[in-house]
């Protein structure tokens, strides 16, 4: 495990070669109802299904890639030292104002156990007690089940990296995990601060900043070398999308980066649409994945975006009407495959379960989730093969990699359920290609 990773993702398709996911861990089976809407989940989840079904998803991802990591492991690593751990403890305090006596019990922890207990929680010690019902939930630290969604905390742009401001309470943990991890595990110790495009949280944590302008991983996808796209959702702000432009701008300049142009999607602030890549995702190198009313010319839901050039001396704006049309002047022609097919309540239903959130292990090779049926069949209808999950870890006759075009389905009965798809269980570290 010493060997460095080589950050390198100029592209949402080149084949996948370094990811980190999250298992659904005992954080999943500590959540209790009265803590659904603050964690932002919809339901409980049944956590040896929802663990099942994420084992068979890292199965597929190693079908491709060469290595798949799991945030915990990395974490712990990266704790291995006592001033790491008490860096961290600090930090975790002014983050989110943890008392003294959390604070004391994660001190007098081992550092490995210390990083388990951030994300799995602290129960109180006194459960049996009848006055812990008093308390708002059942834990003196909460677990944090939303890591989950490996995407939204930190991102690899290019050769960079951001750590993502998260835009609820709930999550902030999340963004200091990936800090500590790229600040201090040895597989990234190469890093400098030259290759950090965007931190809310370290200027928060010394007292720089009150207020964090959040930006989150799913709003961001590395459509080639020189574009990015990024949504201004629910959970990305205007201010956090131009922070991440001008810090490419300056490194563009320098001479040193390769993205010219950055396409901010003005999305609609709702649940349904919490992210970019909850609405649209590029599968291959001319075809994407979209919820149609937001892409297709004459909807009145049609999403407006603005071109960012970054490429001059201060960042230039210009306003387009549709995100598909203004990506073809810079060489990226997308044939949009309808999430949903062609049916309007199918569209909605298969939105609302991550049917536009596929995640491409290379170009035409994707994974998505088997309730999706209508998208299956439109990406059949496309020339894509599906074949379940299962089908493809039971035998050694489909190779992925030999040219054609792959749906590989995901069971997903309790992982949909989440409200979150394959692109967000996944953080790539590496690509490859340019």
């Amino acid at each position: 495990m010493s060997n460095p990773i080589q950050l390198s993702v100029f592209s949402e398709i080149h084949r996948l070669r370094q990811v980190v996911v999250h298992s659904p861990g005992p954080e999943v089976d500590l959540m209790v109802p009265g803590m659904m809407e603050k964690l932002l989940f919809d339901d409980i989840l049944y956590g040896d299904q929802a663990r099942s079904e994420h084992a068979q998803f890292r199965q597929v991802l190693r079908k491709v890639a060469d290595e798949v990591l799991d945030v915990q492991d990395l974490f712990v690593e990266a704790m291995a030292s006592d001033s790491v751990k008490f860096s961290f403890i600090e930090d975790l305090r002014k983050l989110v104002d943890l008392p003294d006596d959390t604070c004391n019990r994660l001190r007098d922890m081992p550092a490995a156990d210390v990083a388990r207990s951030v994300i799995t929680g602290i129960p109180w010690a006194d459960m049996q007690l009848q006055t812990h019902w008093q308390r708002e939930f059942d834990y003196q630290l909460n677990p944090i089940p939303n890591l989950l969604f490996m995407r939204d905390p930190a991102s690899v742009v290019g050769d960079g990296y951001t750590v993502n401001a998260m835009a609820t309470p709930a999550r902030q943990r999340e963004s200091l995990v990936m800090a500590t991890i790229f600040r201090h595990h040895p597989r990234f110790s190469h890093l400098t601060d030259n290759d950090l495009w965007f931190d809310q949280t370290t200027p928060l944590i010394r007292g720089e900043i009150k207020v964090p302008q959040s930006l989150e991983g799913g709003d961001i996808l590395v459509l080639s070398d020189k574009v990015l796209a990024v949504g201004c959702s629910e959970r990305t702000t205007t201010d956090a999308v131009h922070i991440l432009a001008e810090s490419l701008r300056q490194d563009f300049r320098r001479g040193e980066g390769t993205f010219e142009w950055l396409f901010m999607v003005l999305m609609p602030k709702k649940r349904s649409a919490m992210h970019l890549d909850t609405i649209f995702t590029r599968i291959n190198e001319d075809e994407c994945l979209v919820y149609p009313p937001y892409f297709t010319d004459g909807s009145r839901e049609l999403l407006n975006v603005v071109k960012i050039d970054l490429r001059q001396e201060e960042l230039r704006f210009t306003t387009q009407p549709n995100l598909l049309k203004a990506l073809r002047p810079v060489g990226i022609d997308l044939k949009p495959i309808f999430c949903g097919g062609q049916d309007y309540i199918k569209q909605q239903r298969e939105q609302w379960t991550d049917g536009a959130n596929a995640f491409a292990l290379a170009p035409g090779v994707i994974t998505s989730y088997t309730r999706n049926e209508a998208t299956a069949e439109e990406l059949s209808r496309a020339g894509y093969r599906v074949v379940p999950a299962r089908e493809l870890l039971n035998g050694d006759s489909i190779n992925l990699l030999d040219g054609g075009k792959y749906l590989v389905q995901i069971e997903s009965g309790e992982l949909s359920r989440a409200r979150g798809g394959p692109r967000c269980m996944t953080m790539p570290l590496s690509r490859d290609g340019r």
